[in-house]
């Protein structure tokens, strides 16, 4: 390749539910290209809705629909002059999802005949053709066995990074092993979709890096390798030799891309492949975050993730504690919630007549000082629990006697779970907000939250997450040896600072401070009634 940098160029991938999407880079950060294929509309012949195939509490994704998604991103590469110039690709996949290959399928993956699409040479590649996808929540049982395997939720927590969850690939992986175990037994190796893409892409099977392996409840939260009687528990003694490899850093190249696309794409036969991550820990990545800084997404379901070093984190049965994609000693800390922006409107519409400047407006009037409500319209995840609940001056009631009163209680209950479950994952006080998602237009809502939280919120200009964030590890896997990823960012210079959006009212940031007990007190009555 030459030397002159402007012509390089770094590709990140985003499996995400409902679409694959690419973001190409160049040297200095700009986009140059972004791609996206839409599994609903480009692929109508897997059936899916929103990327998914929902079966009761069992939800699933075609394998070789991503695989054809493929063929049609890459060839739309190959039409663009970026393809040949590109000098690494990393990327992202959705979280926890699953990928069982057949025996021939590695070996298949290993002779790619470039005159043939990905499509047509692995039909036959994966024992189970539907992946298990992160919004399945059919694992109960296993989930409860892997608790009690280990003396129960908290324990855990503290050797994984979180308790047992639904959607975790090693309940998911149990939950095969118990009811379907011809299947299993035949199954050569276990893949994330991260890791899936990054199969594909080196010809060979590829490890998860660490973070990924934090959304399986089987690896070691402080080791980063696999824990064996979590391994034993959830697949028997042949799931250490299904996974094959231990979890790896990122930023490690793993090699080179596979001669396939070179042949049939027009890649450059020097494109290194990085290690995916997962999409939440490649949003960190894209987002370049400092320790005290936490951002907080307002999209369908909320999040909130923070950076935290070591010492700083600590592991609870309400957050995730996931491994770091470019601080191999630090930690992502995770909060989901899954009432986020569609409980919000709900609200709207019943409260404010459908019409968001009418729900600002009375966001801003009304003083809910002895008002507290819990909108849980959807299965929350924490605290688990689901319904509407209302008290007054700490007594449950049926309703409140103002619109205004439903409209502010929805949203600093929301924001007061955030600042309470923040304060219980870390000992590091936060310094600013970063917001982020849908909702983050509405400066409204965005002051209740700078309010709550006693911090400044800033928001982040023309965000698109996990696929730069997969350009920017791929970027990282190409610079010299002892270059941290927060100087190669330094040197560029070129990362646009968030703006100021609003500063907190710290007067009545002591006023929410006060009712923290109170609120705690009245959740836990409100589980008490599930």
């Amino acid at each position: 390749m030459s030397h002159n940098n402007e012509n390089y160029y770094y590709l990140g991938l985003d499996l995400s539910t409902q679409q694959l999407k690419c973001t190409a880079m160049n040297d200095t950060h700009d986009i140059v290209l972004e791609e996206a294929v839409n599994f609903d509309r480009d692929l109508p012949e897997f059936n899916t809705t929103h990327g998914a195939i929902h079966n009761g509490d069992t939800v699933t994704s075609p394998t070789i629909m991503w695989v054809k998604a493929m063929d049609i991103l890459f060839d739309r590469l190959k039409k663009s002059p970026v393809a040949g110039k590109i000098r690494g690709i990393s990327g992202a996949g959705q979280q926890h999802g699953s990928v069982y290959w057949s025996k021939s399928g590695i070996e298949k993956l290993s002779k790619l005949d470039s005159q043939k699409t990905l499509q047509e040479q692995l039909s036959e590649a994966f024992e189970i053709d539907q992946s298990p996808i992160w919004q399945d929540a059919s694992t109960t049982r296993e989930c409860r066995s892997l608790e009690g395997l280990v003396g129960g939720a908290q324990a855990l927590a503290d050797l994984t990074g979180s308790k047992a969850y639904e959607r975790f690939t090693g309940n998911q992986i149990a939950k095969i092993h118990n009811d379907r175990r011809e299947a299993y037994d035949a199954t050569q190796n276990i893949s994330l979709v991260s890791s899936f893409l990054t199969s594909l892409l080196l010809g060979k099977l590829a490890p998860v890096d660490s973070p990924e392996g934090s959304g399986t409840n089987l690896m070691n939260i402080k080791s980063h390798r696999w824990e064996d009687k979590l391994l034993t528990h959830c697949g028997g003694s042949s799931l250490r030799e299904k996974l094959a490899l231990e979890p790896v850093e990122g930023g490690n190249a793993l090699g080179k891309i596979s001669p396939y696309y070179v042949e049939r794409f027009g890649l450059h036969p020097d494109c290194a492949i990085m290690p995916f991550t997962g999409d939440n820990s490649a949003t960190l990545v894209s987002m370049n975050l400092h320790e005290g800084d936490c951002v907080v997404s307002l999209g369908t379901s909320d999040t909130v993730l923070v950076y935290l070093k070591q010492g700083a984190a600590k592991a609870t049965t309400e957050s995730h504690l996931m491994a770091h994609p470019t601080d191999p000693t630090g930690f992502m800390g995770m909060l989901c919630y899954k009432n986020g922006s569609l409980t919000r409107q709900h609200i709207r519409d019943v409260y404010a007549s459908g019409d968001w400047d009418e729900f600002n407006k009375l966001l801003q009037t009304d003083d809910t000082q002895n008002k507290t409500g819990f909108y849980y319209h959807m299965q929350e995840i924490i605290p688990f629990a689901k319904g509407i609940y209302r008290f007054e001056n700490g007594q449950q009631v049926q309703e409140f006697d103002t619109p205004a009163a439903n409209v502010r209680a929805i949203v600093e209950s929301q924001f007061l779970s955030m600042r309470i479950r923040l304060q219980r994952m870390t000992t590091v006080e936060s310094k600013r907000i970063l917001a982020t998602g849908g909702a983050a237009a509405n400066t409204a809502l965005l002051q209740v939250l700078s309010n709550i939280m006693g911090l400044p919120v800033y928001k982040q200009k023309g965000m698109n997450s996990a696929s730069l964030g997969g350009a920017l590890l791929a970027k990282y896997g190409t610079v010299e040896d002892g270059v941290g990823f927060e100087d190669m960012m330094k040197r560029q210079g070129t990362a646009e600072e968030p703006e100021l959006v609003c500063k907190p009212d710290l007067r009545l940031t002591k006023q929410y401070a006060a009712r923290v007990d109170e609120y705690v007190r009245l959740e836990k009555s409100v589980v008490d009634q599930q």
